[in-house]
């Protein structure tokens, strides 16, 4: 009995870490003064229209981003339902450099009155990171830094993949 709690536990910490390791899920971005975000995807269309919503700030550190992964160029329009704390938006190109940047979004607690959410003006870009506006290292990156990509998926594989995802 021992050995089959032993084996059952083993199996379960090993599912669990291959969920938080899954690369369409979590990324890791290094940036150019090599500071590591660990960084959420948001590939499913149900998952970029939940964002940060409803995460409080104590829950989503410094080091943390959530990238908007998008296969093609279009204009990205966000707004900030239901958000706890103010965000610095990165649009970047297919290669994750940064084309522009809005910083201080304010956040909005709730959805109550959709005419009081903040809305940001649309960039013409592929994906979008969302940092916090507090983070340092948010506030180190400016336009035209390029981010790297590191996973067992290359950012080209990355791509590939989400396309078929829904």
């Amino acid at each position: 009995m021992r050995k089959f709690l032993t084996f059952a536990l083993l199996c379960t910490l090993f599912s669990c870490q291959s969920v938080s390791r899954d690369p369409l899920k979590k990324v890791e971005l290094v940036t150019p003064t090599g500071a590591k975000v660990e960084t959420t995807l948001a590939i499913s269309e149900a998952d970029q229209n939940q964002g940060l919503s409803g995460v409080k700030e104590n829950d989503f550190d410094d080091d943390q981003g959530m990238l908007f992964f998008y296969a093609e160029d279009f204009e990205k329009y966000f707004w900030m339902p239901d958000t706890y704390f103010d965000l610095d938006l990165f649009y970047m190109d297919k290669d994750l450099k940064i084309l522009d940047i809005v910083r201080r979004a304010p956040h909005y607690v709730g959805r109550a009155n959709p005419e009081l959410i903040p809305r940001i003006r649309g960039v013409w870009c592929r994906h979008v990171l969302e940092m916090k506006s507090s983070s340092e290292i948010a506030k180190a990156l400016k336009i035209g830094d390029k981010l790297e990509w590191k996973s067992t998926l290359s950012l080209q594989e990355t791509e590939a993949k989400a396309k078929n995802v829904k």
